[in-house]
């Protein structure tokens, strides 16, 4: 139980803290509505397995200098779907890219990486056969706790249709500040 409680809580926090994927989520949500937002939010059941599964392969053997061309691209994908939602905002019945688009954005967003082979893999080997307890609680937080906030978002309707602009904005300046943290 202490494994499960460990993980909720850390992916409470990691869920509802700002980031890339909360505001593609969000912004998902306002634009396409609460159910583009909540499929936005699953993107880590379907990226951060094979992280995890590298970590813990290459523990303590990866130069962090390997994560720089990761957060220059990781960059530039953000602040390019900023850029592209700001100078395009897409028709009302415009299909959401909310999975798809945010599995990219989790992929190139190095703070899951620097989390799995900094934090996440060194305690699963700590937590021993707990290990699995920590990642169902991770994980039902993570993704629970973005799926809320997407879902109370998409609820919101036009009536804050100037905060998808606003993710618009808040994604562009995201990736220009990963690109400005990661260049050489």
């Amino acid at each position: 139980m202490d494994g499960f409680l460990l993980g909720f809580g850390i992916g409470f926090a990691a869920g509802v803290s700002p980031g890339p994927l909360l505001a593609f989520v969000l912004r998902e949500a306002l634009r396409h509505g609460p159910g583009a937002g909540m499929r936005a939010a699953l993107a880590p059941l379907l990226t951060d397995g094979p992280v995890v599964a590298a970590a813990w392969l290459l523990a303590g053997r990866l130069d962090p200098a390997a994560l720089a061309p990761l957060g220059l691209f990781g960059g530039a994908y953000l602040a390019l779907s900023g850029l592209r939602g700001l100078l395009h905002p897409p028709p009302s019945a415009a299909r959401a890219a909310s999975l798809r688009g945010a599995a990219l954005a989790n992929l190139a967003n190095p703070q899951m990486y620097l989390f799995w082979f900094a934090v996440g893999v060194p305690l699963l080997a700590r937590l021993g056969a707990a290990a699995p307890l920590f990642l169902l609680g991770f994980y039902l937080a993570l993704v629970g706790s973005k799926a809320a906030l997407a879902l109370a978002a998409g609820r919101a309707g036009a009536r804050v249709a100037a905060l998808a602009r606003l993710g618009d904005a808040l994604l562009l300046l995201a990736g220009v500040a990963l690109v400005i943290r990661w260049w050489p």
